[in-house]
């Protein structure tokens, strides 16, 4: 099904949306702003997705794909993915001749004559490869593929920057370009008629149940918490069965169950009221490409607790907590000063919002607007 006007537009940015799933989140949510911000610049955009009723671009032509490319399908949607954006995408660019595509994950066309830029979020599968071994050849042979196919690759972080350097080695430094994520400043905001929050102070998780989000530290560093301390923890967020169960064994393990509020996920309309009423966001990852929930929690005016590793000092710069993710007794100590140290808090209540003002969609997608002028003059 085609929305808008399907005739050819020779100066349009096509982008390849098809990432978009049924229940977006990080990425779908990465691709529906960036094209709302672009359209909402006056970019010509014919955009390629399974759910055109999510994007937010009135000017845009948009076509429908299948409904087995989506992500919630695993490894089979990944290479339903692939056979099209090698066979029925490079057929529909034929027809509609954009002047560039955008690849808004590593999943580009091969051996094409077509300008294209790629959007590469992290190499977290070349991080930890034990937990990622059906990946590996991806990563290792048609990612690099893919870029080196690309007039301009962008990510989200200087630390992504580096990643790719360091496992991409013949990639041209100069093709690697820094545009950062924004956040939906609409939504997310500190200043708010939620009204007084009289219940149960309470430390918040956002995001998947992964090896590398170091959840198994985080409730450890809650026990050692709990026990001297009133206060909940709240996670909300999924994963594959054996992270779901191994977490739930180690709460259980610790006897913190009636202490820790658990559930798959926040709906968008309860996520920013959760992240305002939470006395702190603690994100202790590992490892991360950006780190979105430490931005929009800063952005509601949430005290932050989150890793010294990776992208995520980029994001917090001075606004946040920043502890050595594997060190428990670190961890366990600043949630404690966020329990009990109104001043602190106070604090990084303001400058939580300041910090996340460096960052928006607006900025993201001027950016990318003047590297398609680079790339496709």
């Amino acid at each position: 099904m085609t929305y808008n006007c399907s005739v050819a537009l020779p100066s349009a940015i096509a982008v390849n949306a098809s990432i978009v799933g049924e229940r977006p989140t990080g990425l779908g949510h990465y691709s529906l702003q960036l094209i709302s911000a672009l359209d909402e610049f006056g970019e010509r955009l014919i955009v390629y997705t399974s759910r055109p009723d999510l994007v937010a671009a009135p000017h845009a032509t948009i076509h429908r794909v299948s409904v087995r490319m989506r992500p919630e399908r695993g490894a089979r949607g990944h290479l339903q993915r692939l056979f099209w954006i090698q066979t029925g995408l490079r057929l529909r660019l034929q027809r509609d001749r954009p002047r560039v595509l955008l690849n808004l994950m590593p999943e580009g066309l091969l051996g094409s004559r077509l300008p294209q830029i790629t959007v590469v979020h992290d190499l977290l599968p070349l991080r930890f490869p034990a937990e990622y071994p059906r990946q590996q050849y991806y990563f290792r042979h048609f990612v690099p593929a893919v870029l080196r196919g690309s007039r301009a690759i962008v990510v989200t972080s200087e630390s992504t920057r580096r990643d790719l350097l360091a496992f991409y080695r013949d990639l041209p430094p100069a093709s690697i370009h820094v545009i950062p994520c924004g956040y939906d400043a609409r939504r997310f905001m500190a200043d708010t008629a939620d009204g007084p929050f009289d219940g149960e102070p309470y430390a918040l998780y956002v995001g998947n149940v992964l090896p590398h989000k170091n959840l198994l530290t985080l409730v450890e560093a809650f026990g050692r918490v709990a026990c001297c301390h009133e206060g909940r923890l709240v996670i909300r967020g999924w994963g594959h069965a054996a992270h779901v169960r191994a977490l739930r064994d180690r709460i259980e393990s610790l006897g913190l169950s009636p202490r820790i509020d658990w559930q798959p996920y926040a709906s968008a309309q309860d996520l920013p009221r959760l992240y305002r009423q939470a006395r702190m966001l603690v994100l202790p990852s590992l490892y991360e490409g950006f780190g979105l929930t430490a931005l929009e929690g800063m952005a509601c005016g949430t005290p932050v607790i989150t890793s010294n590793v990776s992208s995520l000092p980029e994001v917090v710069g001075e606004a946040a907590l920043m502890v050595e993710p594997t060190d428990v007794e670190n961890l366990a100590a600043a949630m404690t000063r966020l329990f009990t140290d109104e001043g602190l808090a106070k604090e990084l209540r303001m400058r939580g919002p300041a910090q996340a003002a460096r960052f928006s969609w607006e900025k993201a997608a001027r950016a990318l607007q003047a590297l398609v002028g680079q790339v496709v003059p």
